[in-house]
């Protein structure tokens, strides 16, 4: 399977300051990551985690290590992930800008993310099951930032 790409925009009622603390909150980052099992703060850009997916795809536990890899604050943020489990790994490159609204009480964050080096399992399942698990996941994400900001 080829590099699979995944992107959009999202609207948080928060200046672009509170929104990229969150984002690149290592300490914070665990409670958004779905179908956490364990967390480890490895240094201050680095984070790794063990996960049990509930899909019926991928069973078992993979280990992640997610590293902030280029931090312009507070505009421009990029994660890198390197996900591995038994029969399966990939790296996900997530690059985020973050742009305020007109009246700077709201910030329009536009995201990309690239998921390649797919091996094992997860390489030979459908891209079209793997993209809704992605969905999934990433749906999860924003509605965790969105909970944060509002509380």
């Amino acid at each position: 399977m080829a590099t699979m790409q995944f992107g959009g925009e999202e609207l948080f009622a928060a200046p672009p300051e509170r929104v990229y603390a969150l984002l690149t909150d290592l300490d914070g980052l665990p409670a958004s990551i779905p179908d956490l099992a364990s967390s480890k703060r490895l240094d201050e850009r680095t984070l790794e985690a063990v996960v049990r997916p509930g899909f019926s795809f991928l069973r078992g536990t993979m280990k992640l290590k997610i590293s902030l890899a280029e931090l312009t604050p507070p505009s421009a943020a990029t994660l890198k992930i390197d996900a591995a489990g038994i029969g399966v790994g990939m790296k996900v490159t997530s690059q985020m800008k973050l742009e305020p609204t007109a009246d700077g009480t709201q910030t329009k964050l536009a995201w990309h993310a690239d998921v390649s080096d797919l091996k094992g399992l997860v390489a030979t399942i459908s891209p079209g099951l793997v993209r809704a698990a992605a969905d999934q996941v990433i749906r999860h994400g924003w509605q965790q930032m969105h909970a944060k900001l509002a509380s």
